[in-house]
């Protein structure tokens, strides 16, 4: 996809400056075909074609209040800040599946393919020595898996599963109830650093917009929708967490809990999801388990130890960028049509029929490139001939 004009990002930071609702910038990017410069151009006849829109919402469009400052400008030419939207090639695929996707996503670092392979992974702020111990490792051991941590970058349980997927050598994403430029917690601001090196900080809101209460139960669904499942570890009552496993449910996506001490009131609202009928999960492997993965032993690679306080030796930091990075020129410059058979595979077994249906390639060429894609490692045949990815 060509580079995209400082003009182009300056008029979708404009667009995000408004605050408007999330269908509300749908629909005017529906209308003028993902283009916000057309819509800051378009005269109010044209705009008032859109029927979501009122006056009220035409006066923010023509308000120059909702300018592009000076620092988000700087920030939209750092090489490590993207805008993505639906219809973009890297828009989390997962995401349209949702009933209101975010429009616009600010993201600082990459997006990678295995992405999709997320795990949402949410808690308690005030967590436990005990929840912060079984969510470092169970981020750690999803890392070695391939698999990708998704959170929220808070403190607590979040931090911990965030610490744990760079302890496994993996990738993380965290979204945020903020703009991707704003440290919140500032306690995280290191830890930020080490997301945006290997994964990335995502957000709907505009670069600058502060962390307010009221956008922290929004952001939940996507920290669910990037995921093919979500496991709460210690969460009370009145918890964000129990708003994202909501989310997942209603989203069709597995929610797991991690059982808790029944006496802690932290405890109250995982517990509680298990009796409403969420996974419980005492392992990694049942969470493989309760999405229909294949359950392999980790890449040994993966299990390295991160120590956020210390400098990155050749072991951890440098050589784990360099994996990542040669992982990837290696993915794209497999011929097209293996890039589009290992697209439709996952951790979970398929049919080579069916791979050969969803891609529509002829059966007979699917068997012999998937013998191939076999050979280089990129899947694993199983009984039945069905396949699945390593990752």
């Amino acid at each position: 996809m060509p580079q995209i004009s400082i003009e182009a990002l300056s008029a979708w930071q404009r667009l995000a400056n408004l605050q408007l609702a999330p269908r509300l910038i749908a629909a005017l990017l529906r209308r003028f075909a993902n283009d916000p410069q057309a819509i800051f151009a378009a005269t109010d006849v044209e705009l008032e074609a859109v029927e979501e829109l009122n006056p009220r919402h035409l006066a923010r469009l023509r308000d120059p209040e909702f300018a592009v400052t000076a620092r988000q400008s700087v920030w939209l030419q750092r090489p490590d800040v993207h805008i993505y939207w639906s219809g973009h090639p890297n828009y989390p695929r997962l995401l349209c599946e949702l009933p209101d996707p975010p429009p616009i996503l600010f993201v600082r670092g990459t997006l990678d393919e295995p992405d999709r392979f997320g795990i949402g992974v949410v808690g308690s702020r005030r967590a436990t020595p005990y929840g912060r111990s079984v969510t470092e490792r169970i981020g750690r051991e999803l890392a070695g898996h391939g698999l990708t941590v998704v959170s929220g970058g808070a403190i607590g349980i979040d931090t911990a599963a965030h610490r744990g997927a760079l302890a496994g050598g993996g990738r993380t994403l965290a979204v945020l109830g903020c703009g991707i430029d704003i440290d919140y917690p500032r306690e995280n601001r290191a830890l930020f650093e080490e997301i945006a090196a290997h994964g990335a900080l995502i957000s709907e809101y505009a670069l600058g917009t502060p962390p307010e209460a009221w956008r922290f139960p929004a952001r939940n669904r996507i920290i669910s929708g990037l995921s093919q499942g979500t496991l709460v570890v210690e969460a009370p009552r009145a918890s964000g967490a129990l708003i994202t496993a909501r989310f997942a449910a209603e989203q069709g996506r597995p929610v797991m809990a991690v059982p808790g001490n029944i006496d802690r009131e932290s405890s109250f609202g995982a517990n509680q999801l298990i009796k409403d009928g969420a996974i419980p999960v005492t392992e990694t492997n049942d969470i493989l388990r309760a999405l229909g993965m294949i359950v392999i032993p980790p890449r040994q690679e993966h299990q390295q130890a991160f120590d956020l306080d210390e400098e990155e030796s050749e072991e951890t930091g440098d050589n784990r960028g360099v994996a990542a990075g040669s992982r990837a020129r290696r993915l794209e410059a497999l011929p097209p049509v293996q890039q589009r058979l290992l697209n439709e595979l996952s951790l979970t077994p398929r049919h080579i029929d069916a791979i050969a249906q969803a891609t529509d390639i002829n059966a007979t060429e699917a068997g012999v490139e998937m013998t191939l894609l076999e050979l280089q490692g990129y899947v694993r045949r199983l009984p039945g001939n069905n396949y699945i990815r390593t990752l």
